[in-house]
């Protein structure tokens, strides 16, 4: 009798488990940033990895955009991650993860600024649009060194934004075709040269 329950027991822990990692979704990438894995490019002044965090730091007026060269990925997925600035010298302008590029000429991006606002830009046909304006959210944690969760979900053709755990905005937009490249950009102003640590980086395929 005994052995039928443990064996019960077993087989409904399996079930919870299969139906857990069900739930989870197809993990498509992920990084831990223990190290700068070569298909985020060459480490250098202006990008590195170590410690868990991908540290990406423009110069004074510049951004930087990194597309992983990885691999090509499905338009459908949600990308989460950790966000902090390290140094927010030029406080207004943002940084955050890069979605639907079909390369560095065609993409999205998710912009978050360390004075708690955010928006979302397109670079498209050598010009900077923004789909959502720039607005202020309470769900974003301001300042220096304190960590912001960021997700984005993406299905068809709608982008849906959420803040540590807050659904702040969705929008429509045109995703390329045949998958896409994802990404981080950072941006510094004219005060200075923000510094932006990127870590707990997951693709997963619902």
């Amino acid at each position: 009798m005994k052995s039928k329950v443990a064996a019960l027991m077993m087989a409904m822990a399996v079930l919870v488990l299969a139906v857990t990692a069900s739930l989870a979704g197809k993990v498509l990438f992920e990084d831990k940033f223990t190290s700068l894995d070569p298909s985020w490019g060459a480490p250098g002044p202006i990008m590195d990895a170590k410690a868990g965090k991908l540290l990406i730091t423009p110069e004074v007026n510049t951004s930087q955009t990194v597309l992983n060269q990885g691999n090509v990925f499905p338009n459908d997925a949600e990308g989460s991650f950790a966000m902090t600035f390290v140094k927010a010298p030029a406080p207004t302008w943002g940084s955050g993860l890069v979605f639907w590029a079909k390369d560095y000429n065609e993409y999205y991006a998710v912009l978050i600024n360390s004075d708690g606002w955010f928006a979302v830009q397109r670079y498209i046909a050598g010009r900077y649009l923004l789909p959502v304006a720039w607005r202020e959210s309470d769900a974003i944690k301001k300042g220096e060194g304190v960590e912001n969760q960021v997700k984005v979900v993406t299905k068809a053709n709608k982008a849906t934004v959420l803040i540590n755990g807050k659904e702040v905005i969705s929008l429509s937009g045109q995703p390329p075709q045949g998958g896409a490249l994802i990404g981080f950009k950072v941006a510094s102003g004219p005060e200075g040269s923000n510094a932006v640590a990127f870590s707990n980086f997951q693709l997963v395929q619902p």
